[in-house]
């Protein structure tokens, strides 16, 4: 679904909790045709990995999950317009609802080498704070959330954000929502129908792109 909406390339990845176990698309599967057999298993206490070969920014995870407790879910990707933003210090502010769910702007790690190990995820996490995502200078992107539903919802605003920024820029300095614009606009699209109807759509556009031939799809919706 990801790949289908130009969020994932043929790098990227997406996790899931369950527990001390994290679910994680493995390091050489295809983006836009993950098989069940290409997941990889891990465990957040010890790194150990249970099955496959996870992605070799596992760090990302793996601290991430250590320290939010209340995330159930990561994304990261390489975003084009986000990064492209943090390269020419942009900020990604709210200016456009798409932004409303990330605060007054997402904060950004200045460092554009790949997370491989528990110091450079430690910082990551650091950046990200008590927030739901962060951008890495020249690098990526990393979101997270409670549950996959809402990460996935979130990955795609956090871009689509980024990319409304983008066009914002190049005529001039964008109007920043006020405090109490972020504050209803947030908790309007974070309301289960709507993060739901986001989730379909992205679910119904990989079926009719054919992506999702071998994935029984009633599970998902």
């Amino acid at each position: 679904m990801l790949a289908v909406a130009g969020i994932f390339d043929m790098h990227g990845h997406i996790s899931l909790r369950d527990g001390d176990s994290v679910f994680v698309n493995g390091h050489g599967a295809s983006r836009i045709a993950v098989r069940p057999d290409e997941i990889a298993v891990v465990r957040v206490s010890d790194g150990a990995t249970d099955r496959g070969t996870p992605p070799s920014e596992l760090p990302i995870h793996r601290e991430l999950y250590r320290a939010r407790p209340d995330v159930g879910s990561i994304v990261h990707y390489h975003a084009l317009y986000a990064t492209a933003l943090s390269v020419a210090e942009k900020p990604l502010v709210a200016a456009f609802n798409a932004g409303a769910s990330f605060g007054r702007e997402v904060p950004v790690l200045d460092d554009p080498r790949l997370i491989r190990d528990e110091a450079r995820g430690r910082a990551l996490a650091a950046v990200v704070g008590a927030g739901n995502a962060a951008v890495m200078r020249g690098h990526g992107a990393v979101v997270v959330a409670r549950d996959i539903v809402t990460c996935l919802a979130l990955a795609l605003q956090l871009e689509e954000n980024a990319h409304r920024l983008w066009l914002s820029y190049a005529i001039g300095e964008p109007r920043r929502f006020s405090d109490a614009e972020i504050a209803s606009v947030a908790e309007n699209l974070g309301e289960p129908r709507v993060v739901r109807k986001i989730w379909t759509d992205a679910l119904e556009r990989a079926r009719r792109a054919g992506a999702l031939e071998d994935i029984d799809v009633a599970l998902l919706a």
